[in-house]
């Protein structure tokens, strides 16, 4: 069981957790999660193939994510997920926040690392990650156009995008 805050449309904390497995919460109620991408000095970017064990979107590539635990910031949230799923400590001052937007029942919030990492040395959670590796820009649009990877990227592919090559200097 994995206990959430619920918020509300306006991204306010309620006084209500909820179990993360047990299906959608009510109308006018939203759970919180975290996307978090790194950026390495080359302009690549990280990204994982998720676990055949995974409920949802079993072996498909994505970036990092999570949900947001009952009583964590997203930040916190970010980094707790960060070091579970690829065994990285990372220290507040490490992660930019990029965006944050509101799907159906749920909030959002992406989060960006600039670091070289030498993957072969990460310590990859098995029941969530199989694989890691870094890719190009080009590389990611095959997979995204592949529908290799998750679709939930189409809610904000541009704007990282966007912001990638605008505050970050990346470069198709």
């Amino acid at each position: 069981m994995e206990i959430i805050d619920l918020y509300d449309r306006q991204k306010r904390r309620l006084n209500k957790t909820f179990d993360r497995w047990s299906g959608e919460p009510d109308e006018g109620e939203y759970k919180h999660t975290v996307h978090m991408w790194f950026l390495n000095s080359k302009g690549e970017l990280l990204i994982q193939k998720r676990s055949e064990f995974k409920r949802r979107n079993a072996g498909k590539w994505s970036y990092t994510a999570g949900a947001v635990d009952s009583g964590e910031t997203t930040l916190e949230g970010a980094r707790r997920e960060i070091l579970e799923e690829l065994g990285i400590e990372l220290k507040e001052e490490q992660l930019d926040f990029i965006i944050s937007f509101k799907r159906e029942h749920c909030f959002v919030d992406v989060w960006l690392v600039q670091m070289d990492l030498d993957i072969s040395k990460l310590k990859l959670q098995e029941e969530e990650v199989s694989e890691v590796k870094w890719v190009t820009i080009e590389e990611l649009e095959e997979l995204i156009k592949k529908e290799e990877f998750v679709k939930s990227i189409s809610l904000y592919y541009d704007t990282l995008l966007n912001v990638l090559k605008t505050c970050y200097g990346v470069n198709n």
